[in-house]
């Protein structure tokens, strides 16, 4: 089974339900009164249910297999057997639940505490109380009980983020973001990418924004990006100026993203320069895409861009 931060597949097993009893009450002077074997237990249903203490799946990475608790089997006296206990797979808020190799869709958990059950437990067996007839008075036959259900799921981790950060390593992403929504995140002045996805939330004008920052791209990370931005509005491509390489690569690395990341056409794509303060290589550059120079140091260009992710004030 494959596992990333982002995508993960997983086994669910419902319980299975308790056997029904064969038993006769017995009384003394009276060895045989008639039935009171009793029902087994239902096995526990299993849930996917969206939780807020997640931002990725990487908890589940080591446990790709969840079973419900079986039900009890029947006791004595027509007693019930107790019911299997059910289980709860926490997933981040934004994940998709597939069946069948992602081709069955059965939720998609955009809210907080949504949960959907993906699997069944077994109905409990049923005790020979049940099988009393006229002609029949001490059944000798109770039935086992059924099993539960068996699924493979897909979970796949769709953050609701409106403004999704992307861009090559150490290009200025997460100060970018520190320096619009005013919040504390881990940057620091020597190269420093960020491994996992970031999300925060902004309120601008009585508005709220959600901003997700990405790890680098590279190669190996743009499947897992393509699945992290497949809910976004808007895309911020972030380049840094003072890195010729980059910008050399930029016309490349902007069809690749377009052919990506762009199916929905009304994604919008915004280039923004970043450390213009220390470049000194900077000219025109003709690409069809809005392009923002800023310093998110010294806060140059920073208002035109705000204007333009938030609307005019």
């Amino acid at each position: 089974m494959s596992a990333s931060s982002y995508h993960l597949s997983i086994e669910v097993k419902g319980g299975n339900g308790g056997d029904g009893l064969m038993s006769f009450s017995r009384m003394a002077n009276k060895p045989r009164c008639g039935p009171d074997g009793g029902d087994g237990g239902k096995g526990g249903d299993v849930y996917v249910e969206a939780s807020e203490n997640f931002y990725s799946m990487e908890h589940l990475r080591n446990s790709t297999y969840f079973k419900a608790k079986d039900g009890e089997a029947g006791g004595k006296n027509k007693k019930h057997g107790k019911n299997g206990k059910d289980i709860v797979i926490y997933v981040p808020v934004g994940t998709a639940v597939y069946e069948k190799d992602g081709q069955k869709p059965l939720a998609d958990l955009t809210e907080t505490k949504q949960k959907v059950k993906v699997a069944f437990g077994g109905g409990g067996g049923r005790g020979n109380i049940h099988f009393t007839t006229s002609s029949n008075q001490a059944p000798r036959i109770s039935t086992p009980g059924k099993e539960g259900e068996t699924k493979t799921l897909q979970l796949v981790f769709n953050p609701e983020a409106q403004i999704v950060v992307i861009g090559p390593p150490n290009s200025g992403k997460s100060s970018l973001v520190a320096n619009i929504t005013g919040k504390e995140i881990n940057v620091a002045s020597y190269p420093f990418s960020t491994r996992k996805p970031h999300l925060w939330t902004h309120i601008h004008n009585f508005s709220r924004y959600t901003f997700m920052d990405t790890p680098p791209l590279f190669s190996e990370t743009v499947e897992e990006i393509e699945i992290l931005t497949k809910r976004a509005k808007m895309l911020l491509v972030v380049f840094d100026s003072t890195n010729s390489e980059s910008l050399e690569k930029m016309q490349s690395i902007m069809e690749d993203i377009e052919e990506r990341f762009n199916k929905d056409q009304k994604r919008e794509i915004t280039i923004v320069l970043t450390k213009i303060d220390k470049s000194d290589i900077l000219s025109d550059i003709s690409i069809p895409y809005p392009v923002f120079p800023v310093s998110a140091e010294t806060g140059e260009g920073m208002d035109k861009l705000k204007e333009f992710v938030f609307g005019e004030d």
